[in-house]
């Protein structure tokens, strides 16, 4: 490691923590969007289900509607009830129209959940990178200073010795 100190220069460093800040930086960025997809569509799920329930709930009351006239009528033609058939089939098409966009955007839910979680992964393991990284460089970093320590050490005691030489060499 000391080699590795000595060979390592500064301006490297800062390159090298300027480049992890950026790549950390845009694996969060990543993460946030895929958050946010994963947000609307669940919300477009949720807005799907809703009309699924809707639906349902205008065909159930139109075969309340149909029945209830039926009971409360006498005979009726028979191309009423023939309207009154279809009507009620385009409201079964219109449940089974929603449940299959349901189905489909819950499919997309479930992708842009499975994104994010791959994001956050990468997340984790640029942070995991960084912060070896970062250890590394905190370590390159305390040996030159323990190398700087050591040469102003060494070179106060060269300075003492010549002025205790020159001392010596005057008495």
């Amino acid at each position: 490691m000391d080699a590795a100190a000595r060979r390592v220069r500064p301006a490297d460093l800062a390159r090298l923590a300027t480049l992890r800040a950026r790549r950390e930086a845009e694996a969060g960025r990543a993460a946030q969007a895929a958050a946010e997809r994963r947000l609307a569509a669940e919300a477009a799920e949720a807005r799907a289900d809703q009309a699924v329930l809707d639906r349902e709930a205008t065909r159930v009351s139109g075969e309340r509607a149909l029945y209830a006239g039926l009971k409360a009528g006498g005979a009726i033609p028979l191309a009423a009830l023939e309207e009154r058939r279809a009507a009620l089939a385009g409201l079964g098409e219109a449940v089974e129209a929603a449940r299959a966009e349901a189905a489909t955007e819950a499919e997309a839910a479930n992708a842009a959940r499975a994104a994010h979680e791959d994001t956050l992964a990468a997340l984790a393991r640029r942070a995991r990178e960084t912060r070896k990284w970062q250890r590394a460089q905190d370590k390159i970093l305390g040996l030159r200073r323990t190398l700087a320590e050591r040469a102003e050490e060494h070179e106060a005691e060269d300075e003492i010795l010549m002025r205790l030489g020159c001392v010596g060499a005057a008495l």
